[in-house]
């Protein structure tokens, strides 16, 4: 391995396992790393280099089909906050969008635009879709999929719901979203204060699959330093999702030395159980993702992350229901 400043934390954390170049690969570093590694004159392996190529590609299916869902979206006056992939890394990775790995389309719509908008993806040659173990995804989930040959679109008509049911203000988000524009196509984006809650949660409930995710949550401060953390803060708590921010913020730091502003350093401070939360969410623990995979260990993470009892009630009511229905999907 070698060290280089621009991912010198990320090489750290890989340099730990005898088979740090799968790890890089499966937490969607395989771009970066390859690149840093060709910009200091080591070696790229014939793994690596064929992983960063497959990533390429795959990133670059992704963005072909997020231009098309905006076009197809626009032809029906529907102008969408568009989440994560390929318009978070225009904003965030400008000099190479296409090195941060994205799988699928993340788009959020009025809740009074989504018949013209699951039209529109209709008329795509894209189809409705499942999500095992829920049967009515507007109540139970926060999206739609939409599938077909040219991959997966996720259509938001609420922007979460993961920790016990818990939402954010929609309206409230909504109304402080920014008009902007994304390889030509008018599309809107969360405000800055709702976008790093939005990102931080995300990454928290899916108990920090990809480090990549982290590298996005580092990037984000570098590019909006003038985060109101107070703001933030604040939005979490009344969306109950102040544990699972604040374990973000924790894991951040830990994993990729990164500076907290005083703001966020604060948050991660207050945390009750900031004494396990090192243990749980190691460097090691989290390089071979292990709570993120399986049945039972992230469903056990996203209690042990939750805000109150109430929700850890609700959220085993949930698990135990839709665990059912998954049953009874497969046949019993």
């Amino acid at each position: 391995m070698v060290e280089c400043p621009l991912m010198r934390p990320l090489f750290e954390i890989l340099s730990r396992t005898p088979a740090w170049e799968d790890a890089a690969i499966r937490h969607g570093l395989a771009c970066w790393v390859a690149d840093e590694c060709a910009e200091v004159g080591q070696a790229v392996s014939p793994a690596l280099r064929d992983a960063a190529r497959a990533q390429l590609a795959a990133t670059l299916k992704v963005k072909t089909l997020t231009l098309a869902v905006l076009d197809a979206l626009a032809a029906v006056n529907v102008r969408p906050v568009v989440l994560k992939g390929h318009g978070l890394a225009t904003r965030l990775f400008p000099e190479q969008p296409l090195a941060r790995p994205m799988v699928d389309v993340d788009v959020w719509v009025r809740s009074d635009q989504v018949q013209a908008a699951e039209a529109a993806l209709q008329k795509m040659g894209l189809s409705l879709g499942a999500i095992p173990g829920v049967d009515d995804a507007f109540e139970e989930h926060h999206h739609r999929p939409w599938v077909g040959r040219a991959g997966l679109v996720e259509l938001h008509f609420k922007l979460f719901s993961g920790f016990g049911g818990d939402v954010f203000d929609d309206a409230s988000v909504w109304a402080r979203t920014r008009e902007g524009t994304l390889e030509g196509r008018a599309v809107r984006w969360l405000g800055a204060e709702d976008e790093f809650l939005y990102l931080a949660t995300h990454a928290a409930s899916h108990v920090f699959l990809r480090i990549s995710w982290l590298v996005d949550l580092a990037r984000y401060l570098e590019v909006e330093p003038q985060l109101d953390w107070a703001v933030i803060a604040q939005r979490a708590r009344a969306g109950r999702a102040l544990v699972p921010l604040a374990t973000s913020l924790r894991v951040l730091e830990a994993t990729l030395g990164v500076q907290l502003p005083v703001g966020a350093r604060e948050l991660v401070s207050a945390r009750v159980r900031h004494h396990l939360d090192p243990i749980l969410f190691s460097k090691e623990r989290l390089l071979e993702a292990r709570w993120s995979t399986g049945r039972v260990a992230p469903f056990a993470m996203r209690i042990y992350l939750l805000d109150s009892r109430r929700q850890a009630a609700k959220m085993l009511l949930d698990g135990a229901r839709r665990l059912w229905r998954q049953r009874e999907e497969r046949g019993g």
